[in-house]
C-alpha cells in the first residue's frame, strides 16, 4: 500500500494525463449524449465544491472529469471525422480539384494516395478522400489537381480485407476514381513547408546512392518505403525488420542528439542547443508526416528539451503519456491502428524489460553494447508478438538476431542520411560522402533482411508454429532467471546455433533467373494444369496456379520470386487453382483477380480463405477491367458475368490479354474458341493454347485472326484425356512461321521480350 501511495504521489500528473486519454480511447465505443456527459461534470464539480476532498479524493475526481472530458471530445471529434459530403454523389462523374496531402504509392494497378478534396461539381467543401489515379507518373506531395473524378464506395470485408474500416478509421469515406489530373498548384502553410523540408530531405539522400540503396535510405530517414522493392519489402517483413522502415523515436533521438553534439563542438551553448534541437525536431516531424511514433517520439523530445530548459525533473512515463494523449486528441481512432499498438507497447517494454534483462547479463563476458541492444531487440520482440499476430497473422521468429546484427548499421544510416540533408545546402561534396556512406548502411540492412528471411520458419503463420515459438521464449526467459552455470551452458550452445544460422544462408541457392528485362512470361511445368508467371521489374502477376501436387509456390521461391502483384484464378477447377493455397500463404500477395463463379470447389474455397485471412483483397474479374503494372498493361477479355446456373466454368474462365510494347500475350486459360471467338480479337504475338490442347473445331479458323508466332500448350506427360489432340497440334503446325512448345516435351517454357523481339528458351531442349 504505501508503494502504492509513493507512486501516486510521484506520478499524478501522469496519472491525470492517462485520465483524459482513458476518456479519449473510450469514445471509440462509448458515445453519451452531451446532455449525459454535462450532468456527469456538473455532478463531479459540486462534489468537489460541497465536500471540498483533499489528496486522494480529489485527485480522483479530477481524473473522473478528465476522462469525461476526453469522452466529450473524442466524441465530438470522431462525429467530425465521420461527415461526408462526397458520399451523396458516390458513382456521378464531374470536375474536381484536390490536394494530394500523403505522399502517393505506386501500387501494381495504380496509383494511390490521401488527397483533401476542395471542389466537386462546383461545390466547395473539405473532405479526406483517398485517390486512385491511372498507372503512371504520381503528383507530387502537395500537389493542388484539377481532374475528373468519380466517387465510389470503399470496398467491404466481403473482398477480404475492410477497406471501408480501415479507411473510416482516418476519418475517408469515399475513394475518388482520378483521370486526366494536371497539376495546378501547389499548397500553402504549414503544409506546404513541411512538403518542402520532405522534398529537400528525399533530393539530398538521392545524391549518394541508386537503386535499392537510395530507396531504402529514403524509407529509414523518412519512412518513406513507396520505392523499395516489393521483395525486400517482404524480406524486411519476414525477418522482423520492417520497424527500421517506420520512423520511430530513434530517430528523434539522433535528430536531438545530433543538434546538441554539433552546438557543444561550435561551443555554442546549452540553451542555444537545446532551443536548437526543438527547431530541428519540429521540423523533422512536419518532413516524415503525422506518424504515431514519430509524433510520440517529437512529443518526448521535445519535452525533455523544454524540462531542461525550464530546469524541471523529467518523467519518460509522463512523456509517454503525453505523446498518446497528442495523438489521440486529434484522431481517437489511432488507438485502433497498428502502428499506434506496436509504437507504445515497445516503448512500455524498454522502460520495463530491458532493466531486468540487462541487470540478468551481468557478470558474463559479453560487451556492455551487446547486451543492450540484444535485451531491447527481445523485449520488443516479446511484447510486440502478440500485436503483429493480431494484425497481420504471422510473427518474425528470428527478429532478435537479425535487430542484433542490423544494429550497427542503423546509426551509419540515419546519421550520415539526416547529416547529409543539414549539410547540403552549405557543402553539397560532403553532403555526397554521406549519403553514399547512409547508402552502404542500406545495403547491410538489406542483407540482414534477405539473410533471415531466407531461413526456415522466418515467419510464423500457424498456431501450432506460433506456440514453438512462446515456448521458445519461455525457455529464454527460464534460462534468464536460471543459475549461472546453466546461463553458460545455453550461451556456450548459442554459438554453434549462430554458425548454423549463417551457414544456412552461405548455402548455394537453387538457380534462378536473373531478373527480366524487359517481359518474362514462364510457362512452368505443372503436368496437365496451368500455371504461367509474367514478371517485369516492378513486379510479378501469376495467372493460375496448377494442382497442388506441382507446388508451385516452391517453383516460384525457385526462381528467386517472393512476391506477387496478383494471382488470377481463372476458373475453380483443380489443375488450375489447386495449388493456389499454398501461393497465397507462402508468398506475398497484393491482390487476387477472381472471376466469381458459383463453385463447390474445395481448392478455391481454401485459396479464398487464405486470401481474406491474410486481408488480400479479392477483385472481380470482369470483360473490360485493366491493370497496368510498368509497361505490362493486362486487360480481361473475358467473363462478362457468371453466367446462368450450372454453366461448364470452362465457359466463364477469365480471359487475358497482355500487352509489353507491340508484344501481346493471349491467355486462354481453358476458354476455347466458342468462347474466345465471339471477342474482340487482333493478332498476337504469343498464345497460350486453351484447354491443354483438346479438340477444338474452331481452333483452326480463330488462328486466322492471331496469327501467333509462339503457342504453347500447358498439359502433363502421357495424360489419361490424351492432351494435345492430334488435331490441334494439326492447326498449330498449319500456322505459318509459329514455333510450338508443350510442356510435356520442352518443360519449363520461358518468352522474353522487350516490347519488339521475342526470345523463347525450353527448359528441355
Amino acid at each position: 500500500m504505501r508503494a502504492v501511495r509513493r507512486a501516486v504521489d510521484l506520478s499524478w500528473p501522469t496519472l491525470l494525463v492517462a485520465a483524459a486519454c482513458l476518456g479519449l480511447a473510450a469514445s471509440n465505443w462509448v458515445r453519451p449524449p452531451v446532455t449525459v456527459l454535462a450532468s456527469a461534470l456538473v455532478v463531479v464539480a459540486v462534489s468537489a465544491l460541497v465536500a471540498r476532498p483533499a489528496g486522494d479524493v480529489a485527485l480522483a475526481l479530477v481524473g473522473v472529469a478528465l476522462t469525461l472530458g476526453g469522452l466529450w471530445w473524442g466524441g465530438a471529434r470522431l462525429a467530425a471525422l465521420e461527415r461526408t459530403v462526397l458520399a451523396a454523389r458516390i458513382g456521378s462523374t464531374a470536375a474536381a480539384e484536390a490536394t494530394v496531402i500523403e505522399p502517393p504509392r505506386h501500387m501494381p494497378f495504380g496509383v494511390r494516395a490521401v488527397a483533401e478534396v476542395r471542389r466537386f461539381e462546383g461545390v466547395q467543401m473539405r473532405e479526406r478522400v483517398l485517390l486512385v489515379l491511372p498507372a503512371g507518373r504520381a503528383p507530387p506531395l502537395g500537389a493542388v489537381l484539377r481532374l475528373r473524378a468519380r466517387p465510389l464506395a470503399p470496398r467491404g470485408p466481403e473482398t477480404g480485407f475492410d477497406e471501408r474500416r480501415w479507411l473510416a478509421r482516418r476519418g475517408i469515406h469515399v475513394v475518388l476514381e482520378g483521370e486526366r489530373w494536371r497539376v495546378v498548384g501547389r499548397r500553402g502553410g504549414i503544409g506546404g513547408v513541411a512538403d518542402r523540408l520532405r522534398a529537400h530531405v528525399a533530393s539530398t539522400l538521392a545524391l549518394g546512392s541508386t537503386g535499392e540503396r537510395r530507396a531504402l535510405v529514403g524509407g529509414v530517414v523518412l519512412g518513406a518505403d513507396d520505392a523499395v522493392p516489393s521483395e525486400l519489402r517482404d524480406a524486411f517483413r519476414a525477418s522482423g525488420l520492417y520497424h527500421l522502415m517506420a520512423v520511430s523515436g530513434q530517430n528523434v533521438a539522433f535528430v536531438i542528439g545530433g543538434v546538441l553534439g554539433l552546438a557543444w563542438l561550435v561551443g555554442l551553448s546549452r540553451l542555444v542547443g537545446h532551443v536548437a534541437a526543438l527547431v530541428a525536431v519540429v521540423a523533422y516531424v512536419l518532413a516524415v508526416g503525422w506518424q504515431p511514433s514519430v509524433v510520440r517520439a517529437g512529443v518526448a523530445g521535445g519535452l525533455a528539451s523544454l524540462a531542461w530548459l525550464a530546469s524541471r525533473p523529467r518523467d519518460r512515463w509522463h512523456f509517454l503519456a503525453l505523446g498518446a494523449l497528442v495523438l489521440l486528441f486529434w484522431t481517437p481512432t489511432s488507438l485502433l491502428e497498428p502502428g499506434f499498438q506496436l509504437s507504445f507497447v515497445a516503448v512500455g517494454a524498454i522502460f520495463v524489460l530491458v532493466p531486468r534483462l540487462q541487470r540478468a547479463a551481468r557478470g558474463y563476458p559479453v560487451p556492455a553494447r551487446l547486451v543492450d541492444v540484444t535485451a531491447v531487440a527481445l523485449a520488443c520482440g516479446l511484447v510486440t508478438a502478440p500485436v503483429m499476430w493480431l494484425h497481420f497473422g504471422a510473427v518474425a521468429l528470428w527478429t532478435v538476431p537479425a535487430n542484433v546484427l542490423a544494429e550497427p548499421a542503423v546509426p551509419v544510416v540515419l546519421g550520415c542520411g539526416l547529416a547529409a540533408a543539414a549539410a547540403a545546402p552549405i557543402a553539397p561534396s560532403v553532403a555526397t560522402a554521406l549519403a553514399w556512406l547512409a547508402g552502404m548502411g542500406a545495403a547491410w540492412l538489406a542483407f540482414c533482411a534477405r539473410t533471415f528471411a531466407g531461413l526456415p520458419l522466418a515467419q510464423v503463420r500457424s498456431g501450432g508454429a506460433l506456440a514453438a515459438a512462446a515456448a521458445f521464449a519461455a525457455v529464454v526467459v527460464l534460462l534468464v532467471r536460471a543459475r549461472p552455470r546453466v546461463r553458460a551452458l545455453a550461451l556456450a550452445m548459442s554459438i554453434p546455433a549462430a554458425v548454423l544460422v549463417l551457414g544456412w544462408r552461405l548455402l548455394p541457392e537453387p538457380a534462378s533467373l536473373p531478373p527480366p528485362k524487359g517481359l518474362r512470361i514462364t510457362f512452368l511445368d505443372v503436368g496437365q494444369g496451368d500455371a504461367a508467371l509474367l514478371q517485369v521489374a516492378q513486379g510479378a502477376v501469376l495467372v493460375d496456379e496448377g494442382p497442388p501436387e506441382a507446388n508451385v509456390a516452391r517453383q516460384l521461391r525457385r526462381l528467386g520470386v517472393r512476391a506477387l502483384a496478383a494471382v488470377v484464378l481463372t476458373h475453380p477447377q483443380r489443375d488450375h487453382v489447386g495449388g493456389a493455397e499454398a501461393v497465397l500463404g507462402q508468398l506475398a500477395v497484393t491482390t487476387v483477380l477472381d472471376p466469381g463463379l458459383p463453385s463447390d470447389s474445395a481448392d478455391e474455397a481454401a485459396a479464398l480463405a487464405v486470401a481474406r485471412a491474410r486481408r488480400v483483397p479479392i477483385v472481380l474479374a470482369r470483360a473490360g477491367a485493366v491493370y497496368t503494372l510498368g509497361r505490362l498493361r493486362i486487360r480481361v477479355l473475358w467473363p462478362n458475368g457468371t453466367g446462368p446456373p450450372g454453366i461448364d466454368p470452362n465457359e466463364r474462365a477469365v480471359v487475358l490479354l497482355a500487352s509489353y510494347g507491340q508484344t501481346d500475350v493471349l491467355l486462354t486459360a481453358d476458354a476455347e474458341s466458342n468462347v474466345t471467338a465471339p471477342l474482340a480479337l487482333h493478332a498476337v504475338e504469343v498464345l497460350k493454347v486453351a484447354h491443354h490442347g483438346s479438340a477444338d473445331p474452331g481452333l483452326e479458323r480463330e488462328l486466322q485472326v492471331l496469327r501467333p508466332r509462339v503457342a504453347v500448350v500447358s498439359v502433363g506427360v502421357r495424360n489419361d484425356y490424351g492432351h494435345p489432340r492430334p488435331e490441334t497440334i494439326a492447326a498449330l503446325e498449319g500456322v505459318a512461321g509459329l514455333r510450338l512448345y508443350r510442356t510435356d516435351v520442352h518443360g519449363r517454357v520461358v518468352v522474353e521480350t522487350d516490347g519488339k523481339r521475342l526470345a523463347v528458351t525450353p527448359e528441355r531442349r
